[in-house]
């Protein structure tokens, strides 16, 4: 494999499926440690794709397997329809920003972001305008004279991204890389990160622990738990249809609620719990039986309450205010139920630990667990 003028990889064209990143039942070892378990897996070509989970979940190995900084112990990838199992790091068109970010202290910012673009022995008349492009990209340009420590954590954030997009790379992978940043300046990055790949088109894989972050900038998700996907989709669809039990109270707050499953109807299951029958949905991957133990999922912004009115009775155990919203804890028949309350008006009521309270909530809001 030989880089061409612009220091892009040539090796077997390209496919022109839509998957920009396939796995095929990858699997990675350390030893005895089993980190990924038979991993299938595709990224849409130019999509936002984020792998979510909590640390040890395999999420930075695949994204590592992707970049060639490791290599599959049993499996396939392809990146752009070429395999590149056993191709190393360097043979492939990768852009990467780390946790780090890893700039060099000691180079100017147009230095740092040129560095790749002459590792790739692009041409040096093509190096100035290819950096003076991406750093207008990143809105810093005039910035290529100074050096990082002149910069504030939100451009060095940028500089970083202008060296990871300046030689057009076929997928982008971004390591955790607004984990250290400030709660309003990551917001603020969220969104820039956002509109520059949508305006670039480029394939991104996010590795994320933050559930708000991957729901604010992804268009599909893979949540990750112990070397394997539970659920790949939307995050729209993943939030409002959770598959697992991991998933349900991963991303986002849930109420798993006991039931028992009274009687099957097409489409429909009716379940017991907490004195009270209630209905749900039937999903193709969910087979119930009559009299089946089961458990569902229910946000808890979904549960409306109401000092005289509603489904349920419950007491109130406890009262958590949080700003935008005001969070609750009730017992409702032996079933502990959680309510997230929007404090977008004055509540007509109080709600202290003690006080009783009607729960109410659609049923089609209730989510069955496999």
């Amino acid at each position: 494999m030989e880089p061409d003028s612009g220091g892009r990889v040539n090796a077997a064209p390209a496919d022109t499926g839509t998957a920009d990143v396939r796995f095929e039942q990858v699997e990675k070892r350390f030893g005895e440690v089993l980190a990924l378990r038979s991993l299938d897996l595709e990224v849409p070509r130019g999509s936002f794709f984020s792998l979510l989970g909590p640390s040890g979940c395999g999420k930075t190995t695949t994204l590592r397997l992707i970049a060639g900084f490791e290599q599959p112990s049993r499996g396939e990838v392809y990146i752009r329809g070429r395999r590149v199992t056993g191709v190393p790091a360097h043979k492939r068109n990768f852009g990467m920003v780390f946790q780090s970010l890893a700039l060099f202290p000691h180079l100017s910012v147009a230095q740092n972001v040129a560095f790749g673009l002459k590792m790739r022995r692009v041409d040096a008349a093509r190096i100035a305008p290819k950096v003076d492009a991406a750093l207008d990209l990143v809105a810093l340009g005039g910035f290529g004279r100074r050096y990082p420590n002149q910069l504030s954590g939100g451009q060095q954030q940028r500089v970083a991204l202008a060296r990871a997009i300046v030689f057009e790379p076929d997928v982008l992978l971004l390591d955790e890389p607004l984990s250290a940043l400030d709660k309003l300046l990551r917001e603020q990055m969220q969104v820039e990160l956002r509109q520059l790949q949508r305006r670039l088109g480029t394939t991104t894989v996010f590795v994320t622990h933050d559930q708000e972050e991957a729901l604010t900038m992804s268009d599909s998700i893979a949540v990750m738990s112990d070397g394997r996907i539970q659920q790949i989709g939307r995050p729209d669809d993943i939030y409002e249809r959770p598959e697992t039990e991991f998933v349900a109270t991963f991303l986002g707050a849930s109420n798993i609620l006991p039931a028992r499953v009274q009687r099957l109807e097409a489409g429909r299951a009716y379940v017991a719990f907490a004195g009270i029958t209630a209905w749900v949905d039937r999903p193709a991957r969910w087979r119930p039986r009559q009299g089946d133990d089961v458990k569902l999922a229910l946000r808890p912004e979904k549960v409306r309450v109401d000092p005289e009115h509603g489904r349920i009775e419950g007491r109130v155990r406890q009262v958590v205010y949080r700003g935008a919203q005001t969070h609750l804890c009730l017992d409702a028949g032996g079933v502990a139920i959680n309510a997230h309350l929007p404090n977008s008006n004055v509540l007509p009521f109080r709600l202290d630990p003690g006080a009783t309270a009607w729960l109410d909530w659609n049923d089609d809001c209730m989510v069955p667990l496999p």
